[in-house]
């Protein structure tokens, strides 16, 4: 059997698509950080797409920045200026116009309320303001109850409307604000990642404030590392690693154990269950949430923790929310997850190498196949730099066939190949 000329070359392609591949994988990390939205953010990538030039790092950095600029711009309720202040300072109950960003996470939030039966809700903002927790700062004395009542009559997800073209947002109440902390850092994580995968990088780890978003692997191969806390206040120490490689995935954990005052001699979590108008006051500790995207995972992980461990987890069940929950008994942390985070913890362990290193060796398997395959029935030796595939060429002619030394001289083919390898073994060492 001859192999024709343009399977020759499909042949050699393959194997160096196979080693472009892995090349790529292999890139150097580059990296970007700093402070935004009142906490930190970091960035790490590394490598390019088969055929796609690499983008200078520093203008991946300063893209990175602008992003977030521009979410903090838009979303923040720490700036007079930003499109959420203005809505909230904004008493009509007309369309008011917004950016697409903020019509997109407003429409998101409006979901996982409705699936969450409102524990999830960025109506809340009176009820953030009143614990303290808000712009204002801090208070001393709880909340009375007429106070609380006033505040809770502007809570409800169903008091606020949004529309896609234009894009625009519309409250039903005068009075109604927003505060779109539970869902924004996510919604950012995931302009990162898709800013990244745009221009093409073979695999990045974005988080901000811990929120999380991960693709394709580390610059070795391996999985990127999630560190899951311990939820005792004071205490940084990791309680299990989530590994995660291959297709994009957003991680977002909530918890009571960060963000939390003392009100009127108390120690209050800063999350706020919008149907009682209250601090949670149950024994759940923390709640991590993967996804497909960071925005539905930060989201889900906030609903999940208002509800509390009983409710939390048959909510996540009804949904298919891949959950860990963490919660208190006595001194011991109990933990419940649904099947779809088990899936993905039982998958994690192998998850960078199946992601990265397999459909590289698949290629070079099938290079490898082809080539033995004709080398075995024309019964030559293997030899050359093209591990033989000249032998079996119907054409001399293709510069790929030509790379073998001399035709039908096998034993110096030979030669010349043990030379090669005897010059790549030095080089490497």
């Amino acid at each position: 059997m001859w192999l024709s000329e343009p399977m020759c070359r499909l042949v050699a392609n393959a194997v160096l698509a196979a080693w472009v591949f892995v090349s790529a994988s292999a890139g150097a990390e580059e990296t970007a950080g700093g402070a935004t939205m009142g906490t930190t953010w970091t960035a790490r990538w590394h490598g390019t797409s088969p055929g796609t030039d690499p983008v200078p790092s520093e203008l991946v950095s300063d893209e990175l920045h602008r992003i977030l600029e521009r979410v903090n711009r838009l979303m923040s309720n720490w700036r007079d200026d930003s499109e959420v202040s203005r809505f909230n300072a904004s008493s009509s109950t007309d369309w008011f116009e917004v950016s697409p960003e903020t019509a997109r996470v407003v429409s998101r939030a409006l979901e996982i309320s409705a699936a969450s039966d409102g524990a999830f809700d960025v109506t809340v903002s009176p009820l953030v303001q009143l614990w303290g927790f808000g712009s204002r700062g801090p208070r001393a004395e709880a909340p009375g109850a007429a106070q609380l009542e006033a505040a809770r009559r502007l809570v409800g997800f169903h008091k606020l409307t949004v529309r896609a073209r234009p894009p625009a947002i519309r409250k039903a109440d005068p009075g109604v604000t927003i505060d779109l902390s539970a869902i924004a850092k996510g919604y950012a994580v995931d302009l990162l990642g898709e800013y990244l995968e745009s221009v093409f990088v073979s695999g990045y780890l974005v988080e901000v404030g811990g929120e999380t978003r991960v693709k394709g692997s580390r610059p070795d191969g391996a999985a990127w590392r999630i560190g899951i806390e311990q939820p005792v206040a004071g205490l940084r120490r990791v309680r299990s690693v989530l590994s995660l490689g291959g297709p994009r995935r957003g991680v977002a954990t909530s918890g009571d154990y960060r963000n939390r005052r003392t009100v009127a001699g108390r120690v209050v979590s800063h999350t706020l269950d919008p149907r009682s108008g209250r601090p949670i006051e149950h024994t759940l500790a923390a709640v991590t949430v993967v996804a497909a995207d960071c925005m539905t995972a930060d989201a889900w992980a906030t609903a999940l923790m208002v509800l509390g461990p009983e409710r939390g987890l048959a909510v996540a069940k009804k949904h298919r929310v891949a959950a860990l929950l963490l919660s208190r008994e006595g001194t011991a942390i109990r933990e419940q997850s649904t099947d779809e985070y088990r899936a993905i913890e039982s998958e994690s362990a192998g998850g960078g190498w199946w992601g990265t290193w397999l459909p590289a060796m698949v290629l070079v398997g099938l290079a490898v196949a082809g080539l033995s395959a004709g080398v075995l029935l024309r019964g030559r030796a293997l030899v050359g730099s093209c591990g033989g595939l000249a032998l079996i060429c119907r054409s001399r002619d293709d510069p790929l066939c030509a790379a073998c030394g001399v035709p039908g001289v096998a034993d110096e083919d030979a030669g010349k190949a043990e030379a090669v390898e005897a010059v790549s073994d030095g080089a490497e060492s």
